[in-house]
């Protein structure tokens, strides 16, 4: 029995992405409708005025919303699947990179560490989906 690599790769893939949409729209929906319980969980506090709270909703709260349209996209749209997961690989390795700065620069603790862990997990769940999809001049096996 012939196994079909190509479309076991492809499928893989999807369920990466799909994962990431997932995931992305849980964090987008926290921190763009409840941005204070999603920093509370760190141990992170805001001044609690408008502009500050705005402040977590367009930057963190965007940059989900914005991973999370490029999951949708490329599982919506398979001709901009490539360059979608290509999009959350990209922003994941310069979470990571920026991560690792931060750990550098401001010290390391317990929550940085934990943060690493589950954002170096995902990026390579998320690697390992972009390496995995089938290019155009890849055999069907």
């Amino acid at each position: 029995m012939q196994v079909n690599t190509h479309k076991i790769r492809l499928w893989y893939a999807h369920g990466v992405l799909g994962f990431a949409a997932l995931l992305f729209a849980f964090l987008a929906q926290l921190y763009v409708l409840t941005p204070l319980n999603g920093i509370d969980m760190f141990g992170v506090s805001v001044s609690g005025e408008a502009h500050s709270i705005t402040f977590l909703r367009t930057g963190v709260g965007a940059m989900f919303s914005s991973l999370l349209v490029a999951s949708v996209t490329g599982l919506a749209r398979p001709k901009l699947f490539y360059t979608c997961i290509s999009i959350v690989v990209t922003t994941m390795t310069l979470i990571v990179a920026i991560r690792l700065f931060g750990l550098s620069v401001d010290g390391i603790t317990d929550k940085n560490l934990s943060e690493l862990r589950t954002e170096s997990a995902s990026w390579l769940i998320f690697l390992s989906g972009w390496l995995s999809y089938p290019k155009q001049n890849d055999s069907t096996d």
